[in-house]
């Protein structure tokens, strides 16, 4: 029952969705499943082959930071595995990470969806289990692929109302939250550490904050051509996206910011108290 005490805690919060009502309306209704094929397979649909000039900047950008993304994911799934991080082995988990991404990236957009990156959640699904077998997760990349061809089911699972997921995630999230902190701290506790995960979270946050601080006023373009609009696009759409700003204050300042070979002690002097 420990393995599995995630779909249980989301089966009953359905279960409870399904018999409760906000206002005499359901909270599950079945519109998507009854809609859905009973089988569906990839390259059903083709799309024309173009680019999108405001989206060039921003892609290479999200793949840098879904880079960064997949490090920390790999890192924190061995810490909660258990697994030594300090080795030449960790360093090939983390070289053989980037390049699945690449290559699942690569067989998205040929069967026509979106790139694929790690999914932080699971390192909470594993700390909370405890199961960090492969065949674990080579069992689940397999009924994904079930799931995904079976509609039926896929549409059962994309009507969860969203009070649901929330709840069922929310602690997910905060395992995230806290792996993150624990790989912060194995950075040390120096001067340089501190100033710049205080920027790229200070930064990263005002931005989620405030996502559109950059769309008007930042660079007015009501007149441009449509090369320099798309350029201005592009830029607009990182200024505005938290994790893009954060993680580049991020890479910039330890890129800039010189490596202390000793932090200075302070003196340690005691309070007089009259």
């Amino acid at each position: 029952m420990r393995s599995i005490n995630v779909v249980v805690a989301l089966l009953f919060g359905y279960f409870v969705a399904a018999v409760s009502e906000n206002n005499g309306n359901d909270y599950v209704v079945s519109d998507k499943i009854d809609a859905a094929d009973s089988i569906t397979f990839l390259w059903v649909f083709t799309y024309p082959l173009s680019v999108y000039p405001p989206l060039i900047l921003p892609s290479i950008l999200a793949f840098i930071v879904t880079t960064v993304e997949t490090i920390g994911d790999v890192t924190t799934t061995a810490e909660v595995s258990r697994l030594n991080v300090d080795s030449e082995e960790h360093f090939q988990r983390i070289r053989g990470g980037l390049l699945g991404d690449g290559i699942s990236s690569f067989l998205a957009a040929l069967g026509t969806s979106m790139p694929n990156t790690t999914f932080s959640q699971n390192n909470g699904v594993i700390a909370l289990t405890r199961c960090a077998s492969r065949r674990a997760g080579l069992a689940c990349a397999c009924w994904l692929i079930v799931f995904g061809i079976l509609a039926k089911i896929a549409a059962f699972f994309t009507s969860i109302p969203d009070c649901v997921l929330g709840g069922m995630t929310t602690f997910l999230f905060a395992n995230v939250a806290v792996s993150g902190i624990k790989i912060l701290s194995s950075a040390g506790d120096s001067r340089r550490s501190r100033f710049i995960v205080a920027c790229s979270m200070g930064l990263g946050l005002g931005v989620t904050i405030a996502p559109a601080w950059a769309t008007n006023n930042l660079w007015p373009c009501s007149d441009c051509g449509e090369e320099l609009r798309s350029f201005r696009d592009g830029v607009i759409l990182v200024l505005s996206t938290g994790y893009s700003m954060g993680c580049a204050a991020a890479i910039i300042l330890n890129l800039i910011i010189p490596n202390e070979a000793m932090e200075e002690e302070l003196p340690v002097t005691k309070a007089i108290f009259e």
